[in-house]
């Protein structure tokens, strides 16, 4: 990522023993964490607060000197204005995250839409408002899509052929997609329009997938489907995040992990030491510790780094990760002297830049900061800061003229290259959290939970590797501070 970095600073709790006991729980001894957790991002810090809540003694290891990995937030330099890395959105089937909000205090630091709501300007610079009704999944969505006037009727009996491969997808990813299909081509199996396919399922498999349609795999689009097209109409509702990334989440965990009598540290790049199958340590900075869990929750890209001294029987784990491919995110921020939208988010069909929001309009301030998002962004993220502003300008220029009225004050471009890892068919199978290396667990979004590179997918990681923990420990898991 190419952007300012802020110290975040951290604090050492003092430590509570922990008495061992003859049913084998994991015991500790002052100064001595009963779990190290590497990596202090969602996946990271949802372990890390989950065997806080569940009594264990925690210590976090973070090698940037910012919280949050690749979901957190810096100072921009010349305003200092906090900026995410990115915009990051959650969907309301987010159980797992929205739990670990509450856990740490922070429900309300995101806002839920009642329903699926989308307002799009297409290519022709026509605004048109998606909106689902509240109904029974899915005929919502395509009690929604029959009123959408941005479709003739031959897209809207077209999304009526989605009903069927919605429903096999309720029941197996597998039922609904063939694991060498592409989104496209699956897309063009069950009878999707252009219109439809450019307006609708295109900028939804973007989103969830990073990784254009033609390119991403089927079967963990069916899935992101499953999820939102299932149970209440809410799950698939937009949640926006109210504050800046570290202070919407990742402030908020160190607080819980640092008063349930663990530590947090920052600018600690980490080791972990496997003999066979057996972990022998964590080192970072010059200091070592024997704890009796290690959680490993670090990307893909940084998992193989963390193995110096070799990863015994997890050697073909770091082998298949250091295959995966990586897919880039762009996004190019612009500061505008005045208001040029009406509402947070809207989306840009059939651009570069695919999505808009306006974080004022998110967290308050009279004026817009506005982030244009573009995913899946191989073409483009190679290219110089001043082409990809005026490309970003001009795109939003072209949806929406009134800012030609409103005085560009300042723009930033930030890239994270490696965003997300490849979901095209023929990428290396994703591990489980448990792993052959006894007291050893892994979390992250690449982790297999079925879901593509979802914040979703890191919490349930997370708290995945937690209660492995937790049984391990015999410790009953608690997942809530209210509990």
């Amino acid at each position: 990522m190419t952007a300012s970095m802020q110290q975040t600073s951290s604090r050492a709790t003092p430590g509570r023993a922990t008495d061992a006991s003859a049913s084998g729980h994991i015991a500790g001894t002052r100064g001595q964490p009963d779990v190290v957790v590497v990596g202090a991002g969602f996946a990271g810090l949802s372990a890390a607060v989950r065997l806080g809540l569940s009594g264990l003694r925690v210590l976090v290891l973070e090698e940037r000197t910012r919280l949050g990995g690749r979901a957190t937030a810096f100072a921009d330099a010349a305003t200092g204005e906090k900026v995410d890395n990115g915009q990051h959105v959650l969907l309301g089937c987010y159980a797992e995250t929205l739990a670990f909000l509450d856990a740490i205090g922070a429900a309300d630091h995101v806002r839920l839409q009642p329903q699926l709501r989308l307002t799009m300007i297409d290519r022709r610079g026509r605004l048109s408002r998606l909106v689902c009704p509240n109904l029974p999944p899915p005929l919502h969505l395509l009690a929604g899509v029959m009123e959408w006037d941005a479709l003739d009727w031959k897209d809207r009996f077209a999304a009526l052929q989605m009903a069927t491969p919605l429903k096999l997808a309720r029941r197996s990813d597998r039922l609904a997609a063939s694991p060498a299909e592409t989104v496209e081509s699956w897309l063009g199996r069950y009878g999707q329009t252009e219109r439809l396919r450019e307006m609708l399922w295109r900028p939804l498999a973007l989103a969830a997938l990073n990784q254009p349609a033609d390119r991403a795999a089927a079967t963990p689009f069916t899935r992101v489907l499953a999820e939102m097209f299932n149970g209440s109409a809410r799950n698939a509702a937009i949640v926006l995040p109210t504050k800046p990334l570290d202070e919407m989440y990742a402030e908020p965990a160190r607080a819980v992990i640092e008063a349930h009598g663990g530590e947090v540290r920052s600018g600690a790049a980490a080791g972990i030491r496997v003999s066979g199958d057996r972990v022998l340590g964590v080192e970072a900075a010059g200091a070592q510790w024997k704890p009796q869990a290690v959680i490993a929750a670090v990307p893909w890209h940084a998992f193989p780094q963390l193995f110096d001294g070799g990863a015994g029987a997890l050697d073909t784990v770091v082998e298949a990760a250091g295959r995966m491919s990586s897919s880039p995110i762009v996004t190019v921020n612009l500061w505008f002297d005045a208001r040029v939208l009406d509402e947070p988010i809207l989306g840009l069909p059939g651009r570069t830049m695919q999505w808009v929001f306006d974080k004022r309009t998110a967290f308050g301030g009279s004026a817009s900061h506005l982030s244009l998002v573009s995913s899946g962004a191989d073409a483009i993220a190679k290219l110089p800061n001043d082409q990809l502003i005026a490309m970003a300008h001009g795109e939003l220029l072209n949806a929406i003229p009134a800012v030609d009225r409103a005085k560009l004050l300042r723009a930033t471009v930030v890239r994270e290259h490696q965003a997300t890892f490849s979901l095209a068919p023929g990428q290396p199978a994703r591990p489980r959290s448990e792993t052959p290396v006894k007291g050893l667990f892994l979390a992250g979004d690449w982790i297999d939970t079925g879901l593509p590179a979802t914040i979703e997918s890191a919490v349930r990681s997370g708290h995945r590797a937690a209660d492995l923990v937790c049984q391990l420990s015999g410790r009953r898991v608690v997942s809530s501070a209210g509990h």
